[in-house]
């Protein structure tokens, strides 16, 4: 079995690196994209909550299977799209923080579009 790889980074370096749009602001009473179970990205496609929150081995697979990957910061208010080349990274920072018997900070739900695209979105909540 590979040695897993450690990233040098903290998940707080890899965030902030990717790129963002906003999301929902919970000043204005907006619910977050996995409460709501709609989410509008950067380039205006609608997804639709499909399953979720999903366990550890199904984020996984989906980190390499879905078309997109978005984390969703702060209950959704601002979206970080991850490019494909940046999920494994972020995947190492973030498994940890969706185990139930961890820190169990984010949870992942599996979105889909109208043209049946899968999307993996992780969203932080209090």
């Amino acid at each position: 079995m590979p040695k897993k790889r450690m990233s040098d980074k903290s998940f707080a370096e890899v965030t902030a690196s990717l790129e963002h749009t906003e999301g929902s602001d919970p000043g204005t009473g907006q619910l977050s994209p996995a409460s709501s179970g709609e989410l509008v990205d950067g380039r205006g496609r609608l997804w639709t909550r499909s399953r979720g929150p999903l366990d550890v081995r199904l984020a996984k697979r989906l980190v390499r299977g879905a078309d997109e990957m978005i984390i969703g910061e702060g209950a959704g208010e601002v979206l970080r799209p991850v490019p494909a080349e940046g999920r494994d990274e972020a995947w190492e920072l973030l498994r940890d923080r969706l185990e139930p018997g961890g820190p169990g900070t984010h949870q992942a739900y599996e979105f889909r579009s109208e043209d049946d695209r899968v999307l993996l979105y992780v969203e932080e909540f209090c």
